[in-house]
C-alpha cells in the first residue's frame, strides 16, 4: 500500500476488516521504540530505531511469505528503492504483488487528515510534502500491477484480487488426477488415448519424489501439461523442492537431493523449466460445472472459506489441522446442504475410498508404494466416476532416506533398563507403530525413586531399531526440592558463574527427526498424539513456514539434533502468565544421543535466528554464591511484586559452569497456580453439592482468602474460565 502519511491507508485497512493481515512499520516503531517527547515538545513515535524496525519488517515479511499469508504491507513506498526488498522476497516465494496506490489523494487532504490523528501519530507537513515530491519524481517499478481505491468495485479489495471462479461448463468432462509422486507408469496407462481438447484436466500436486520414474514424470509435466490451456496444476507440498531448485537454493530433502534431483538432471530439466512450472502452479482452483461448485487444493480444507485469498497457502499445501484429521468428514459436515464438492490429495491415513464423504473426494492412495493413481471424473450432468490405476513400477519398500545415524542409537543395555524398570512407563502409539516413549511414573516422583534410568526417562522417544527419534532434558529439580538443590549444599557444589534463564510459562514441545519416515517428529511430554502435540506443530509451522520446516528437518537430520521448546498458547492452553500471541520459545538443541548433550547458548541463538524463532532469554548472571544469595533474598522480600524487566514470569532455570541445572518458581506464579487450584476445587464443590474447605487457601494469606470468597460467589460457567481471565476480573472488582 503506497501513499503519504494521512492518505488513508490505515483507515482503509480498518474499514475493510483487514487489520490482521497488515504489516506496518509504524506499528513496529511503536512496539519497539514507544512514544516519546521530541526536543520541540511534540509527542511522537520514537524515530530512533529505524534500522532495527526495518530489519524486523523484513524478518516478519519473509516469515509471512514462507507461509503464503495474505499480506497488506502498509508503508509510504516513496521511491523505487523502497520496493526492492519486498519485491525480492515476492520473487523468492512466487507471490503476486499488487500496489494499492493512495498517492492520488491530494496533499491538502493528506495534511488535513494528518491533523485529525492523535498527536503522537502526526508528522510535520514537510514530511508529507517530501513524500509527494518523491512520488512525482520516482515512477512505480515496471510490470507492477496497480490499483487505486477509486478503482475498487462493490466487492472491495479482496474481490479485485481474487481469481474469478472458472466456468468449465464448455467441457464434456473434468478429470481430477491424484498425487503422481514420481510414478509415470499409471499416468501413461491413464493417458494412453491422449488428451481431449473438449475435456479439462486438474492435477492435485506432488508430481515428484519417492517414485522411481521422476525423469519421465517431469518431462510429461513440462512437455505435455504446461503447453495445454485445458490443464490446471495445483501446488503440493513437494513442489517446494522444484521451487527451491528454480531459485538456486540448495536441497533440504535427502530424498530430493539423492533420488529425485539426479533423475531430473538426467532428463535435462532446467532452472528455466522449473520457473515456468512454478509460475503455472495454483494453491487453489475453484470452478463451476453443471450443478456443482468445486474446490480443489492439494491437501484439503475443512470448509470453503468466504475469502479463500485469506487462507495461507501453507494450509492449501499441508491441509487444515493435522495430517490424520478427518478432513473429508469435516467438510461433509460444514458444507452440508450446499452444492459444493471438494477434491484433494496428500493425506489419507484412514485409507478411505476416493469418495471419502458425501461431498469430498480424496485422491491419495500411496501410488509411490505400489498403490494406485486415483482419478475422479465429473460429467456435466453432475455424475461422477472414480478410477484407480494400479502402479506396478515402484520401490518395493517404503524408503528410509538414509541409514540411521549411529550416534542416535541407544545401547541395548540402556533400553533394557528402561523397559525393565518398575518406575518407567513405556507407551506405544497407534499412528506411530514401531515407536515408543519412556517416561518416569508418578510413583517415581512420589517415592523419590531417582536413578540414572528414571532421570533419563523424560520425553524420550525410541524406535524399535533403537534410534532415538526425540529426547528432552534429563530430569532436574526445583530449589530445595532435593538434597542436591538445597541452598546449604549448593553453596559448596555449584561451579561459577551461574546463568539464570527466564522460565516461560507454557507446555513442553519436543521436536525430533524420524529417519524411518524421513519426517520431523512433534511431541509434547510423553506423546505425539495429544492435542498439545498438534497445537505445538501448528504454532511451529505458523512461525517458520514450509521452507523453515524443510530447513529444520535438514538440520536435525544432519546434525543428529532434537529441539525442546516452551509452547505458549493463550488460545488453547492459558496458564498463569499472560501472553498475547501463540508462539514457541526455543529452550535447547539437544543431541539425540543416549547421554545428555546440547549446543552452547551462542549456537542456540544462531539456530533460532536462522529460523526466526524466539530463544530462551539469558536473564541474570552471578559470579559467586554470595551475590546469588543476596539476590534470592531480595526476590523473597519482594514476593508477588517481583518482576523481571517489568513483567511477571514463571521463574528461572539456573545453570552452573559445569552444566548442573535446577529451577526457581517465583512467588507470583506460585500464588496464582494455587489460586487456580482453589477455583477448580470451588467448582467441584458446587457441582457435588458439598461445602468448600477454605483451610488450604489460608496459608497464602489474606489476598488468597479474598480471592476465594470472591470466587465462591461465581457461577459454574465463570469458574470454568482460565485463571488469567478470573485474575483480571478479581483485580478490577
Amino acid at each position: 500500500m503506497r501513499g503519504a502519511q494521512g492518505a488513508g491507508k490505515s483507515t482503509f485497512i480498518a474499514e475493510a476488516g483487514l487489520e490482521p493481515y497488515a504489516l506496518s512499520p509504524d506499528a513496529l516503531r511503536v512496539q519497539m521504540g514507544g512514544v516519546i517527547m521530541l526536543p520541540d515538545g511534540r509527542i511522537s513515535i520514537n524515530p530512533n530505531n529505524d534500522r532495527k524496525v526495518w530489519e524486523e519488517v523484513e524478518r516478519l515479511l519473509e516469515q509471512k511469505m514462507s507461509r503464503g499469508e495474505f499480506i497488506l504491507f502498509d508503508a509510504t513506498f516513496q521511491s523505487q528503492r523502497d520496493f526492492k526488498m519486498p519485491m525480492a522476497l515476492a520473487s523468492k516465494y512466487a507471490y503476486r504483488v499488487t500496489c494499492l496506490d493512495f498517492s492520488g489523494v491530494s496533499p491538502e487532504t493528506a495534511k488535513a487528515r494528518n491533523l485529525m490523528r492523535p498527536q503522537w501519530k502526526q508528522v510535520p507537513e514537510s514530511v508529507i510534502d517530501r513524500a509527494y515530491e518523491r512520488f512525482a519524481s520516482s515512477p512505480l517499478p515496471k510490470g507492477l500491477k496497480v490499483l487505486r481505491p477509486e478503482d475498487l468495485g462493490d466487492g472491495g479489495l479482496l474481490s479485485a484480487l481474487t481469481d474469478p471462479v472458472r466456468d468449465l461448463n464448455a467441457y464434456a468432462r473434468v478429470h481430477h488426477i491424484g498425487d503422481l509422486q514420481g510414478c509415470y507408469a499409471p499416468v501413461a496407462e491413464y493417458f494412453q488415448g491422449g488428451f481431449k481438447d473438449d475435456e479439462f484436466y486438474i492435477f492435485v500436486g506432488d508430481f515428484l519424489d519417492r517414485g522411481i520414474e521422476n525423469d519421465k514424470v517431469i518431462r510429461f509435466v513440462v512437455d505435455e501439461l504446461l503447453p495445454r490451456e485445458n490443464v490446471a496444476l495445483i501446488y503440493g507440498n513437494h513442489e517446494c523442492h522444484i521451487h527451491r531448485f528454480g531459485n538456486g537454493q540448495p536441497p533440504v530433502s535427502k530424498e530430493f537431493e539423492h533420488n529425485t534431483l539426479p533423475q531430473l538432471l538426467a532428463a535435462n530439466f532446467t532452472v528455466g523449466e522449473a520457473k515456468r512450472l512454478v509460475a503455472r502452479l495454483k494453491d487453489v482452483f475453484v470452478y463451476e460445472y453443471g450443478p456443482h461448485r468445486v474446490l480443489v487444493t492439494h491437501a484439503g480444507l475443512s470448509r470453503v472459506a468466504e475469502d479463500l485469498l485469506l487462507i495461507p497457502s501453507l494450509q492449501m499445501w499441508k491441509g487444515t489441522g493435522r495430517y490424520e484429521d478427518p478432513v473429508d468428514a469435516t467438510f461433509a459436515g460444514t458444507m452440508a446442504g450446499t452444492n459444493w464438492l471438494q477434491v484433494h490429495g496428500h493425506r489419507n491415513s484412514a485409507k478411505l475410498p476416493i469418495q471419502a464423504s458425501a461431498n469430498s473426494f480424496n485422491l491419495e492412495s500411496e501410488v509411490e508404494f505400489g498403490g494406485c493413481l486415483s482419478v475422479m471424473v465429473l460429467d456435466g450432468a453432475g455424475g461422477f466416476e472414480t478410477i484407480r490405476v494400479v502402479n506396478a513400477i515402484h520401490r518395493k519398500e517404503k524408503p528410509s532416506a538414509f541409514a540411521p545415524d549411529p550416534r542416535s542409537l541407544i545401547s541395548e543395555g540402556a533400553l533394557a533398563a528402561l523397559k525393565g524398570h518398575k518406575h518407567v512407563a513405556e507407551k506405544r502409539f497407534a499412528r506411530f507403530p514401531g515407536l515408543a516413549s519412556y517416561n518416569f511414573t508418578r510413583g517415581a516422583f512420589e517415592k523419590g525413586a531417582w536413578d540414572a534410568t528414571t532421570l533419563s526417562a523424560r520425553g524420550l522417544f525410541v524406535a524399535d531399531d533403537r534410534r532415538i527419534v526425540a529426547r528432552a532434558y534429563d530430569k532436574f529439580f526445583n530449589l530445595e526440592e532435593r538434597a542436591e538443590t538445597q541452598m546449604r549444599n549448593l553453596e559448596r557444589s555449584l561451579s561459577f558463574p551461574l546463568r539464570l534463564f527466564v522460565k516461560e510459562n507454557g507446555f513442553l514441545g519436543i521436536l525430533g527427526f524420524d529417519a524411518g519416515a524421513d519426517e520431523l517428529f512433534f511431541a509434547s511430554k510423553s506423546t505425539p498424539e495429544s492435542e498439545f502435540a498438534g497445537w505445538f506443530r501448528d504454532i511451529v509451522t505458523m512461525q517458520v513456514g514450509e521452507g523453515g520446516l524443510a530447513g529444520l528437518k535438514a538440520r536435525l537430520r544432519d546434525e543428529n539434533l532434537g529441539l525442546v521448546f516452551e509452547v505458549n498458547d493463550p488460545v488453547n492452553d492459558p496458564h498463569m502468565i499472560e501472553y498475547t500471541e501463540r508462539h514457541v520459545v526455543l529452550l535447547d538443541a539437544i543431541h539425540r544421543t543416549e547421554t545428555f548433550a546440547r549446543l552452547g547458548y551462542a549456537d542456540l541463538q544462531a539456530l533460532a535466528a536462522e529460523f526466526s524463532l524466539g530463544v530462551k532469554q539469558d536473564g541474570l548472571r552471578f559470579d559467586d554464591f554470595g551475590a546469588f544469595k543476596v539476590w534470592f533474598a531480595s526476590v523473597n522480600a519482594a514476593g508477588r511484586d517481583y518482576t523481571f524487566n517489568g513483567r511477571h514470569i514463571e521463574g528461572f532455570v539456573i545453570e552452573d559452569a559445569a552444566g548442573f541445572m535446577f529451577k526457581i518458581k517465583l512467588p507470583y506464579y506460585a500464588f496464582w497456580k494455587s489460586m487456580r487450584g482453589q477455583k477448580e476445587r470451588i467448582l467441584a464443590a458446587h457441582q457435588s453439592g458439598r461445602p468448600y474447605d477454605r483451610s488450604k487457601a489460608g496459608q497464602w494469606g489474606s489476598d488468597a482468602l479474598a480471592f476465594v470468597e470472591w470466587a465462591e460467589r461465581l457461577n459454574d460457567e465463570d469458574l470454568t474460565r482460565d485463571i488469567i481471565t478470573l485474575r483480571s476480573r478479581f483485580m478490577m472488582r
